[in-house]
């Protein structure tokens, strides 16, 4: 019929046009797991203390994460979950090397990315520091904790609705959690 023609030139296109970001959404699902992996096996070495695997396998998740970047424009960012992870492992590298954590423009990721995963970096920090207290080694058992503290510290300045900020009010409250644990974890200590 020629009254519907132009609903037909318009479908095909637009299956052509989903097709295609379909493809790139695949695609973006497997770097996602990849990335999240990478990240957290990047931890589970800085926890064991192979700071040259954590650095390298951070690396590795870095590239990947720049493919995400490029596949991801126009899906309605996917990815979100491994940009979070990222800013996780990358912060919890720079304190682990006693360095400045990085900023949301050096990591390149949203606000809502950088946000969580610093959130998510206190248990990490805990748990370095529940290593080091394990291990002996007071002076970086303590070096965490204020890591943990000051990280809360600056979370808790940041007070907006979920629409704006993801689960970051829940992280919030883990993350006060996880100082008042270490407080007691620390006091126990002495």
């Amino acid at each position: 019929m020629k009254e519907l023609h132009a609903v037909e030139e318009s479908i095909k296109r637009i299956v052509g046009e989903l097709s295609e970001k379909e493809k790139r959404q695949d695609e973006v699902l497997k770097l996602q797991r990849e990335v999240i992996r990478d990240c957290a096996l990047a931890i589970r070495h800085l926890h064991t203390g192979d700071l040259k695997e954590a650095e390298k396998t951070t690396a590795i998740a870095e590239k990947k994460l720049k493919q995400v970047s490029l596949i991801d424009k126009g899906l309605k960012h996917n990815s979100a979950q491994c940009f979070q992870e990222f800013v996780e492992v990358r912060s919890l590298l720079a304190l682990v090397q006693r360095k400045a954590v990085p900023s949301q423009d050096e990591l390149g990721v949203d606000t809502v990315a950088y946000l969580n995963g610093l959130a998510d970096t206190s248990g990490e920090l805990r748990r370095a520091m529940q290593i080091a207290l394990g291990d002996g080694k007071r002076k970086d058992a303590q070096y965490y904790f204020d890591c943990l503290s000051e990280l809360y510290d600056n979370l808790m300045l940041v007070k907006f609705s979920s629409s704006l900020v993801g689960p970051l009010k829940h992280k919030q409250d883990v993350v006060r959690s996880q100082v008042e644990q270490a407080r007691s974890e620390m006091l126990r200590s002495s």
